[in-house]
């Protein structure tokens, strides 16, 4: 889309309050505007008229598009002044009686200059405007750059497309291709799903996103965020399960079903890619030797390296057992990157066994991978495994209460990261103590799914459940607000980011809040706000002396940067 800047620009329109002086002799023809009008890339209905070969919208139209974002503004009369107020950065309030009229696209209608006089923010601005039904409509040249907010126009759509301002520390970019919504919800699934938006910090000052769709998007952005690069890895598999960047290689795992319980069928296949994406090589994992139905099944999927070893960790449908039913649990691939074998036993009940796990997390601490499950039933926990594949130390983290299998459990994984004495867990809880009893659907009795944001911190050195510190960093049951699914970063082996959004009561997405910890997990610091900043499923990186993530909404992609320091 080419910037509005190069069309002859928009005007806006005010209400039959707001009064004006008319010269019948200058009157004038106008026809209703025939662009469509879009807002933060959601196609809204605005009134417009073409005058003259300039375009002139609804000014209550853009107020009421625009409140709640960056670019809101109010409107008000002053009868005094004979003048129309608009205060930029208030809510719009919207007009209690009247409301737009409609217009015939086939009629013409008389369009007369107007007097009135426009204050914004308490200076008097000089925009030409006309009346049209005793409303007035005026022109934005100045006004969208004062208010402000973006303009754009696609000529080959004649679509009009408005963007409220970019926070500082943001940037709207391009993409490759049109792009689908990652933002992050005030709702929590029972289960995760596979994780399909990451970003890669490269080597050479560039940052990449990884979108999973029908193909495997990769989009390179350099230091200032412009688009330098696209390229697509198609699917060898029909199921997407997790990507993984690794230090010399990056991974793709797919997957497909086995309904049929064939014990030769391929069910994952982890691709070892060069950092440029171009295929090297492979390793399978078969139905017989996985006991798997549905690979992936409620899982989030993540991988970590040491050396030679890769460990995948996800789950799977398994085999039909006695009971007539496919019993969902974790699934661990251990991988030897030098000849791309698998060396671990993936039977039906590995050494950590969770059933069923909702989350999946893998680290690697030395020699050792560590891994952590949202277990429902065996065990109900948040539970912590470190070992080799042959054996583990097991610690239940957070002891979730509730019936055996019951999936709705009121708490989610957000982060898994060490620090040099400490396993560090982010996550959220409701107030246990309010529900009535768990089904797999429910929580009874708990009125709104509210959940306080938490960190479950194990001493590396004391491997016990009666060794876990819990800490509580934000209380949110019984306020008028909703704190998603916690996200962690790792900036050094001693400090730590821990971020999450805010939503309003109606869900509607609210302040975006982080604080930094330390690495046993204290505050280091109070938790700082930060307006108009949206997070998503992309886990934030360091990039740059930032804590970087991007997100997708509305059709519109923006990065958002926090320094370090």
């Amino acid at each position: 889309m080419k910037k509005l800047f190069s069309l002859l620009l928009i005007l806006l329109m005010v209400t039959p309050a707001f009064g004006s002086t008319t010269f019948a002799d200058n009157a004038v023809k106008a026809k209703v505007a025939e662009s469509s009008t879009f807002f933060n890339g959601e196609e809204k209905q605005s009134n417009g008229f073409a005058i003259l070969g300039n375009n002139y919208y609804s000014l209550r139209d853009i107020a009421e598009h625009f409140s709640g974002t960056s670019s809101q503004f109010d409107i008000t009369w002053n009868k005094k002044n004979n003048a129309i107020e608009i205060i930029t950065g208030q809510a719009y309030t919207p007009e209690e009686s009247g409301g737009s009229k409609y217009y015939s696209q086939s009629s013409s209608y008389s369009a007369t200059l107007s007097n009135s006089k426009v204050v914004l923010d308490g200076q008097l601005q000089s925009i030409k405007a006309y009346t049209i039904d005793g409303r007035n409509y005026f022109q934005l040249r100045d006004l969208a750059a004062k208010i402000p907010f973006e303009l754009e126009y696609d000529n080959k759509l004649n679509q009009l497309a408005m963007f409220s301002k970019v926070p500082d520390h943001a940037y709207r970019v391009k993409a490759g291709a049109p792009v689908e919504s990652n933002a992050e919800s005030s709702n929590f699934p029972r289960w995760k799903s596979t994780v399909e938006s990451y970003l890669v910090n490269n080597s050479d000052g560039t940052v990449s996103v990884i979108e999973a769709g029908k193909e495997v998007a990769i989009e390179t952005y350099n230091a200032k965020y412009e688009l330098t690069a696209t390229q697509k890895v198609a699917y060898e598999l029909p199921l997407f399960g997790g990507f993984y960047s690794g230090v010399k290689y990056n991974y793709i795992a797919f997957g497909q079903e086995n309904r049929e319980e064939d014990n030769s069928k391929e069910v994952i296949r982890i691709v070892r890619y060069d950092k440029s994406f171009n295929r090297i090589d492979s390793v399978s994992v078969k139905g017989g030797e996985s006991y798997t139905v549905v690979p992936f099944d409620a899982a989030s999927g993540r991988m970590a390296e040491q050396g030679d070893t890769l460990v995948f960790h996800t789950s799977r449908e398994r085999y039909t057992t006695e009971d007539g039913l496919n019993h969902q649990s974790q699934l661990t691939i251990i991988v030897n990157t030098g000849t791309m074998t698998v060396t671990n036993d993936m039977g039906r009940f590995q050494k950590n066994h969770v059933s069923h796990s909702f989350d999946q997390y893998v680290l690697f601490d030395g020699s050792s991978h560590v891994l952590v499950d949202h277990g429902d039933a065996y065990p109900r926990s948040i539970v912590l495994n470190k070992g080799d594949g042959k054996s583990y130390s097991e610690v239940d983290l957070f002891q979730i209460p509730g019936r055996t299998g019951a999936n709705a459990t009121g708490v989610s994984v957000g982060g898994f990261e060490m620090s040099a004495g400490n396993y560090i867990v982010a996550m959220n809880s409701i107030d246990h103590s309010l529900v009535k009893d768990y089904t797999s659907y429910e929580m009874v009795g708990l009125e709104k799914d509210q959940r306080d944001v938490m960190l479950n911190v194990l001493p590396k050195n004391s491997l016990a459940s009666a060794s876990v510190n819990h800490i509580t960093l934000a209380k949110y049951v019984g306020t008028d607000r909703i704190a998603s699914i916690p996200k962690l970063v790792k900036i050094t082996d001693d400090k730590f980011m821990v971020l999450w959004q805010e939503f309003d009561k109606d869900n509607h997405p609210g302040d975006l809040k982080y604080v930094f910890i330390d690495g046993s997990g204290q505050a280091a610091g109070a938790i700082q706000t930060i307006k108009h900043f949206v997070l998503s499923e992309c886990n934030p990186v360091v990039s740059g002396g930032n804590i970087v993530w991007y997100t997708n909404s509305n059709g519109s992609r923006l990065f958002y940067t926090i320094p370090v320091n």
